[in-house]
């Protein structure tokens, strides 16, 4: 039975080359083979799969072979002996699930190992990895051989797939889950080899997820027991998250457990730390993810607002660099909205990075205009490189330094006849947001105004990632940001991506060259920034393309006068019913709710103003004039100026002057909750 085991394990066996080939060295006996071999990674890597081959291999050259489970031995090194024995010269001992009896790795490395015989091989496996005093010591340097343990890689994930009988036009879409992973890939197969219409019948562009049993069974070998409903808290950070901080941690849990869990989430054996935080392999986000969605879908929508909230202050505190980084992790948690995937490649990030322009690059960029477009782009380029060279970014190959696309971002507070005259798409901006109103004080338009990739012209790559991620952080920390643009050469492709973002085409299109460019338009201050936020959550949460609801009430956007007026007429009406009729009540002076609430705050809000002014003695006179006509009881201004015993007159004068201050400071309030 043993024979035919193995015989079932060589077939199936695929990858792992180059650990084989150090085994089968120290099989040999070859000069500088390493006879000690310590194998580690996560649940499922494959780590019991390699240890079989091994074994298989020593008895196919001859070698005993002493096979320990680390499961079923007590932790304590009379146990250990007595579960190994003596073994003989040559032997082979295979000590599996070693992370059971890790207590035990001084004592083996310092009294048991050197008793073996000198033609010995071990090979130990665990999910964890060897102390450092085992690895730093000298006299094991020539020995002993570490082996972390990866995923397959594409071409071998196929292999295992081909081998259990997974459709090839199906193995895409495992793989895409799995990230090579052995065990699920080995469970996924199971699901495509069984019940294939489980992947056809989702749409192509979207990820496949195995059902619950597949996903259970993955975390039960990955993750395990979670000690308590904190630590499952920051796990659920660790999935949802690119990279995870201590700091992230700290904004899901309470604030003096955050460092206790954040270093258990360091020495887990499915995550690693980089130079960002600490992040999981593939497989263990992807399962760790869909367990929550099955369990748990609000708790699933209240971390990630949390991660939201907290990334989205980062970026609005960082510098421009930084911001970048920090604005790529915050849209990375947005990944499974179908709407986000059509715009971000999300691989391949390492090849290229953003950067930018520098005047050496002019002649680089031009010739990457004339690639993508023509002369006639190539010349509008050319005009805005000598009007705006800080609003473009160029991205450039990692190995070389030398532009690969660029893009520009062009932040527009009035219009200049001669940028209208050269770029036809400045010009359509232009007369889009005047015919909308137009713009008011310390207000601005962007236009994403170039986005070249001449290798994957307008679609997803790792050269558009960077685009996109600068252009999403003008959006995120756009100070008076009114309207954002975005041009399309192919906007029949794009019309569908850009309205689930709430961009919307412009009528018309504009001819530069031989091709007809569409503009997309927001206006930021009648749908701001956290509702646009939580339509992508939605979108996230779903999994599915949710559009905007066209019933969902926009706030108002007032210029000046209208605003004046607003604020007179809800003075008039303040303790009436009538005030919910008031264009304030839609304003961001208040904030997000029902009708009746919207209402309140504002009436809240303009009898805070005014009692406000109190406490500017300069402001006295007009003060006790605004208190007794608006918030008095006096029904007429005449009695309200006989209150007050001033002369009419000067009642109105200092009536009319007060309204202008008021309206004044609710005006700065107005314009400052756009920003």
């Amino acid at each position: 039975m043993r024979d035919r085991l193995d015989a079932a394990r060589r077939r199936s066996f695929v990858g792992r080359a180059d650990e084989r080939h150090l085994f089968a060295a120290a099989l040999a006996g070859e000069a500088g083979a390493f006879s000690v071999f310590y194998v580690h990674g996560p649940g499922g890597i494959g780590k019991s799969t390699l240890l079989n081959r091994f074994a298989a291999d020593a008895r196919g050259a001859g070698r005993p072979v002493v096979e320990v489970d680390g499961r079923l031995v007590e932790a304590s090194p009379r146990a250990f002996e007595n579960a190994v024995g003596e073994p003989a010269e040559g032997a082979v001992l295979v000590i599996d699930t070693f992370e059971r009896c890790q207590g035990l790795e001084t004592w083996l490395s310092q009294r048991f190992l050197p008793r073996l015989p000198y033609d010995a091989i071990v090979v130990l496996a665990s999910r964890l990895p060897p102390t450092p005093g085992w690895r730093a010591d000298p006299a094991w340097s020539e020995t002993l051989r570490v082996i972390r343990l990866r995923n397959l890689d594409p071409d071998e994930a196929d292999a295992l797939m081909e081998r259990r009988g997974v459709a090839e036009h199906l193995r895409a879409r495992v793989l895409g889950f799995t990230g090579g992973h052995p065990l699920a890939l080995t469970l996924a197969a199971e699901v495509a080899r069984d019940e294939p219409g489980s992947l056809l019948s989702r749409d192509p562009g979207r990820s496949w997820e195995p059902g619950q049993e597949v996903v259970a069974s993955l975390l039960g070998h990955l993750v395990g027991e979670v000690p308590s409903d904190q630590h499952r808290r920051a796990l659920a950070v660790c999935a949802h998250a690119e990279a995870t901080t201590e700091d992230l941690v700290r904004a899901v849990v309470p604030p003096d457990q955050a460092g206790p869990l954040f270093t258990w989430l360091r020495g887990l054996a499915f995550t690693e730390s980089g130079a960002r935080g600490v992040y999981p392999h593939d497989v263990a986000r992807n399962a760790l993810e869909a367990d929550l969605r099955w369990r748990d879908p609000e708790g699933y929508a209240s971390i990630h607002r949390s991660v939201r909230g907290h990334l989205l202050e980062r970026v609005r505190a960082s510098a421009d660099a930084e911001a970048l980084r920090t604005v790529r992790e915050l849209l990375f948690t947005f990944r499974r909205s179908p709407v986000m995937a059509a715009f971000l490649h999300w691989g391949g990030a390492e090849d290229v990075f953003g950067d930018l322009y520098r005047e050496a690059d002019r002649q680089g960029v031009l010739d990457l205009a004339r690639r993508a477009e023509g002369a006639e782009l190539a010349a509008i380029v050319d005009h805005w490189l000598d009007r705006a060279p800080e609003a473009f970014q160029v991205c450039r190959r990692t190995s070389t330094g030398l532009p690969v696309g660029f893009s520009a971002w062009l932040r527009l507070s009035e219009p200049d006849e001669h940028d209208r005259r050269t770029d036809p798409v400045v010009d359509a901006a232009w007369n889009h947001v005047a015919d909308q109103g137009g713009l008011r004080p310390g207000e601005h338009l962007g236009i994403s105004r170039f986005f070249v990739d001449p290798e994957q012209y307008e679609r997803s790559s790792p050269v558009m990632d960077q685009m996109l991620f600068r252009n999403a952080q003008a959006w995120l920390m756009g100070e008076g940001l009114a309207w954002s643009f975005c041009v399309a050469a192919h906007s029949l492709l794009w019309q569908d991506n850009f309205a689930g973002i709430q961009h919307t085409l412009v009528p018309g299109t504009r001819r530069i060259g031989a091709t007809d460019f569409a503009l997309f338009a927001r206006d930021w201050r009648r749908t701001p920034l956290e509702p646009w936020l939580d339509l992508l959550t939605t979108q996230a949460m779903s999994g599915q393309a949710v559009l905007p609801d066209a019933d969902e009430e926009e706030y108002s956007v007032l210029s000046r006068p209208e605003f004046d007026e607003a604020v007179r007429a809800a003075l008039r009406t303040l303790h009436s019913d009538a005030l919910a009729d008031n264009p304030l009540v839609r304003s961001h002076l208040v904030a997000t709710g029902d009708l009746a609430d919207r209402t309140r705050e504002l009436r809240e809000l303009l009898t805070h103003t005014i009692r406000a002014m109190a406490a500017d003695q300069r402001l006295a006179k007009l003060h006790r004039v605004l208190d007794a006509t608006f918030l008095g009881t006096a029904p007429t201004q005449e009695l309200a100026a006989q209150s007050l015993a001033v002369p009419f007159t000067t009642y109105r004068r200092h009536l009319t002057r007060g309204t202008e201050l008021l309206c004044d400071r609710l005006w700065r309030q107005e314009l400052a909750k756009d920003d």
